[in-house]
């Protein structure tokens, strides 16, 4: 059997003789195996066209066709075959020719065995470099072909986030087969609905499998409307870019897609569709807005397309107090799971009545809030072992993409209610929750003229028994307590703008210049002094 990665030789002399010895040579123990052999040269070089063998030894001299006619139509062909000539001495002329025409070699007759087997070896040898980097080539190309995907994958998440000219992504968008048309794009962010709380006892490759076929289904839907190309960019999301010239609309293209998810899986997907762009620099101006309209999922159960054009526009955020923040850490170090519950509703309630003009990502930010301060509080007052496991279901949830508003408020109620109750059971003293309570109060009367035995009163306690727990639980005087709190609330309320003599009144100051003493004596500045820090532009009327 023919050993296929032997290099092939075709030997062509019109001497009978010369053709017989050369033949007889031993090539196999070099790894050349004689494909065929010819007397002439016009025989030959049909030889040579159907055999294409690596190597040819020809005569310089034959009749019908010489061996430089045949060299040159050999090389014509097929440029990598090497060709050694055999020539006189008097063929000089002939020999310089060869090299010019690109013989490999020529050989001297008369000539042994050796001189001919030292020329083939170093055709050999330059062959075999050619075919290795031939191989080379051919694994390179393979690997790029099969890593276009990911390149064209890295380039779009470029494009969507650097600004970039039809000038500077020209060449590489040709490179990477890109078969969008370079004008009117479409930029969409598809989400799996809640993907990590469905899928939580699958292992990783059944996980990998169900976002496999996902990404299929949303693909081969966004072919049957426009080009596109389709990538996660996620664990639980896909970045889509396409062309907008079609009849059906990208939030046509984006409904379909959400149909045919909810069609042929148990999953749902959410999906946010920016503007239209007309250049590729605008991209990441379409993917902001592709992004901006997925947050606003917030606000549903999912398994919906939203369009960055039918978000509400408003101005800066209406701001969101977080005046219950306080209360709810209250409720949490003194272990009241009850009055923890009445928070968060009163939370919930508050928000759902102005929902309306809200900036998803501005609420996400406010239960991150709430959640990493009442995180931090129960870690202070339960010991680790217990609190942890709570801990890490409610982050594991917590970081499900497509969670809506009431699934967030519902994760907090659960977290700090139980949170709470674990406080309860396991920190705190009775001594504690007395004086927690009585903070309470406080913080709620700090624009009244309150007392010590006011404060006493409210927990059931004499005032003397009460001021030396107060200070033993939170290393002040009840006194100094409300002056620290009230500065703290005047602080916020000038930063925000107010006047000084409404802030004044707000903490329980009658007087202002009483109020601006005892501002100055804490803070080391005036009121007005601190105001003017944040609202230079703003000077009190």
């Amino acid at each position: 059997m023919s050993n296929p990665e032997a290099i092939s030789l075709c030997i062509i002399d019109d001497i009978k003789s010369v053709v017989d010895g050369l033949t007889a040579m031993n090539w196999e123990e070099q790894g050349i195996r004689v494909a065929g052999v010819s007397s002439n040269g016009e025989e030959g070089l049909k030889l040579i066209s159907m055999l294409r063998p690596d190597l040819v030894i020809t005569d310089i001299r034959m009749p019908i066709m010489d061996g430089l006619s045949m060299l040159r139509l050999v090389l014509e062909e097929n440029p990598s075959c090497k060709v050694i000539l055999i020539s006189g001495y008097a063929d000089f002329e002939y020999a310089k020719q060869a090299v010019q025409l690109g013989a490999f070699d020529f050989v001297v007759k008369p000539f042994t065995e050796e001189d001919m087997m030292s020329a083939v070896l170093r055709a050999k040898a330059e062959v075999m470099e050619e075919r290795s980097k031939r191989i080379s080539l051919r694994e390179m190309e393979n690997k790029l072909r099969e890593s276009m995907p990911a390149l064209r994958q890295e380039y779009f998440g470029l494009l969507v986030s650097h600004r970039t000219s039809w000038e500077e992504a020209s060449e590489r968008w040709g490179f990477l087969n890109i078969e969008l048309e370079p004008r009117g794009f479409v930029v969409m962010l598809i989400e799996i609905d809640r993907f990590r709380e469905q899928v939580a006892e699958q292992s990783v490759k059944e996980m990998e499998l169900i976002r496999f076929s996902l990404l299929n289904i949303i693909q081969e839907t966004l072919a049957h409307y426009a080009h596109s190309v389709l990538f996660r960019a996620r664990h639980d999301q896909y970045l889509a870019v396409l062309n907008d010239s079609g009849p059906s609309s990208p939030i046509e293209i984006a409904e379909q897609c959400c149909r045919n998810i909810e069609r042929f899986t148990k999953f749902t997907v959410s999906v946010g569709v920016g503007g239209r762009v007309e250049e590729i620099s605008g991209l990441p101006d379409s993917y902001r807005q592709a992004h901006r309209a997925l947050s606003h999922h917030l606000f549903t159960e999912g398994n919906a397309a939203i369009m960055y054009d039918d978000i509400p526009q408003s101005g800066s955020q209406e701001p969101l107090a977080l005046e219950y923040k306080d209360e709810l850490l209250l409720a949490l170090r003194s272990g009241n799971a009850v009055r923890t519950d009445a928070i968060l509703s009163a939370i919930s309630e508050a928000l759902q009545k102005r929902i309306s003009r809200q900036n998803a990502d501005y609420l996400l930010s406010l239960y991150d809030e709430l959640a990493a301060s009442a995180i931090r509080t129960l870690y202070e007052m339960v010991p680790y072992s217990e609190i942890q496991p709570m801990i890490q279901k409610f982050r594991t949830i917590q970081g499900t993409a497509g969670l809506p508003l009431a699934s967030l408020q519902r994760q907090l109620h659960a977290l700090c209610t139980e949170g709470a109750e674990l406080v309860r059971r396991n920190s705190l003293s009775e001594g504690q929750k007395v004086i927690y309570n009585a903070i309470g109060y406080i913080k709620g009367r700090l624009s009244e003229d309150i007392t010590v035995g006011e404060c006493a009163a409210h927990v059931h306690l004499s005032a003397s028994y009460f001021s030396s727990l107060f200070k033993q639980v939170t290393g002040m005087t009840v006194t100094q307590f409300i002056t620290s709190e009230r500065i703290h609330k005047a602080r916020q309320l000038l930063v925000e703008g107010a006047q000084v003599q409404e802030v004044a009144a707000a903490v329980g100051y009658e007087e202002r210049r009483y109020f601006s003493e005892m501002f100055k004596k804490i803070t080391g500045q005036t009121p007005s002094e601190f105001r003017a820090g944040y609202h230079m532009d703003r000077p009190e009327a």
